[in-house]
């Protein structure tokens, strides 16, 4: 009996030494990944060519602005933040198929500015297989904040929260009859579920819904669909070019006294040159929601450190929302990449994210992010064109 009891002990010692090694092995292997002893590497999916590409570049650019001047520094604990880009045109197949390479092939430690929903709703499988975070997607769909998605962590607040502000600012001035436009796909889908939302809080419905391919500009008939209807405002989903094309040609088919709004995915600066660009009163009541505040703000620390660093590292762009938006992005994961200190790996990366509700990049936004709610930022503001520019009016 004695003996027997020391054998099974002894088997219950060989398990629990197998069991620590393998436990081990894991641990060093999700360690190692993306991080060396001078390295970190962050990689990105996102549109560098194409209808899309002044957000992919822009965000990217705003964020490599600082992440080249933390280098600069000795980069984060003497490691350099290396930020790996891939072009995906904003096409989902081609996302997916550049996450699946950062993730086996460039062996990135997470992921990091991602543009779009229809390319960011390809990559969530993997992204819960791999158990890989991914921080400061330039989207606010509400599938990537709820239910919870234990390794998406959200920095710029959501289109239901954009839309809401923008309903609730017509409703108030008895605009009462809202049509929407929108990109057939998965962003259209995510803006036009938050409009119902917002709508249905006022016990009204969209008057129309109208629609047009990605990438394409709109047709006549979608266009001519939504004037017969006379909206006194349109929510429209979509990128720069086809939404300028659709103000103009609403405007020509008699909406000249009919609001227009998008939210902040479309690029302020890009929509702004297509509008001029299509005749001056085409920018008349064309209404952008801002998730970040003004760059050109000369009270904001944030701001102006931006308009530094961008002049710097990229002295012939002009600073810009989604510049911005990426520098944020970047102050966000650098200031957590800071507090996890030497040992760093991705499961303490999320959880020192999930701390960081006293930390806002002095933006002058409100930090939400909690292991409950990863949203850092729900701020919202309306802006629409003054001279030549969309400025912030409320």
């Amino acid at each position: 009996m004695k003996k027997n009891s020391i054998t099974l002990h002894a088997v219950f010692i060989v398990i629990f030494i197998i069991a620590c090694g393998s436990k081990k092995e894991i641990y060093q292997s999700k360690t190692r990944n993306g991080i060396s002893s001078n390295e970190i590497i962050l990689g990105s999916s996102a549109a560098l060519s194409g209808h899309a590409s002044f957000l992919g570049t822009q965000l990217i650019q705003g964020s490599l602005s600082l992440f080249n001047e933390i280098n600069s520094r000795n980069g984060i604990h003497g490691r350099k933040i290396r930020l790996i880009s891939h072009d995906d045109g904003y096409e989902p197949e081609r996302c997916l198929e550049n996450t699946k390479r950062l993730i086996d092939s460039d062996k990135v430690f997470i992921l990091f500015d991602y543009v779009g929903t229809p390319t960011a709703a390809t990559i969530i499988k993997i992204i819960n297989e791999k158990k890989i975070p991914v921080a400061g997607l330039f989207t606010g769909a509400e599938f990537l904040r709820n239910p919870l998605q234990p390794y998406i962590l959200n920095i710029r607040a959501s289109y239901f929260k954009e839309v809401e502000i923008i309903v609730d600012y017509w409703v108030k001035r008895n605009k009462k009859r809202i049509a929407v436009f929108m990109q057939n796909d998965a962003f259209g889908a995510a803006v036009l579920s938050g409009t119902e939302v917002a709508l249905a809080r006022h016990k009204i419905e969209p008057v129309i819904i109208g629609r047009y391919t990605r990438g394409k500009l709109p047709e006549r008939s979608a266009v001519s669909g939504i004037a017969v209807k006379k909206p006194d405002a349109i929510i429209m989903v979509g990128t720069y070019t086809p939404l300028a094309h659709f103000v103009k040609m609403a405007k020509d088919a008699g909406l000249r006294e009919t609001d227009f709004h998008t939210v902040s995915f479309v690029g302020s600066e890009a929509f702004a040159a297509e509008l001029l660009q299509l005749g001056e009163d085409v920018k008349k009541n064309v209404y952008v929601t801002q998730v970040v505040p003004s760059p050109d703000d000369p009270d904001n620390p944030a701001a102006a450190e931006f308009r530094k660093l961008y002049k710097k590292y990229y002295p012939g762009e002009a600073p810009n929302y989604v510049a911005f938006e990426g520098f944020i992005n970047a102050k966000i994961v650098v200031e957590a990449l800071m507090r996890c200190g030497n040992d760093l790996f991705r499961e303490k990366l999320v959880s020192v994210i999930e701390s960081m509700s006293d930390y806002n990049g002095e933006t002058g936004l409100i930090s939400d992010i909690a292991p409950d709610n990863h949203n850092f930022f729900d701020d919202v503001k309306i802006s629409t064109i003054k001279n030549r520019s969309f400025q912030v009016i409320q």
